[in-house]
């Protein structure tokens, strides 16, 4: 397992405070990314709050993260480690 650390809500009336949590482990086709910086919208706060719909908590918001490469999966060969990569995991309706 990787451990992360973040800040989570850890009920929809809590505030954001630090949180270690555990990852999986890289697969094949993973990028594993050191992140620099991560955007937190107003979409998050909604999100951590269950102002839209009931969310799963503990609740790490943020879904634009940029940062280095740190490790690669043996099948992800378009990335190289050092580089620059970025993810936006939002997925509107």
């Amino acid at each position: 397992m990787i451990t992360a650390k973040g800040y989570a809500a850890q009920t929809a009336e809590s505030p954001l405070t630090p949180w270690q949590f555990e990852r999986r482990e890289l697969g094949a086709h993973d990028v594993q990314i050191e992140i620099l910086y991560c955007g937190v919208c107003h979409t998050d706060i909604h999100l951590t709050r269950n102002e839209w719909f009931e969310g799963i908590f503990p609740m790490v918001p943020g879904h634009e993260i940029v940062g280095r490469i740190s490790a690669l999966g043996a099948h992800a060969t378009k990335f190289s480690i050092g580089g620059l990569g970025g993810v936006s995991i939002f997925k509107p309706r």
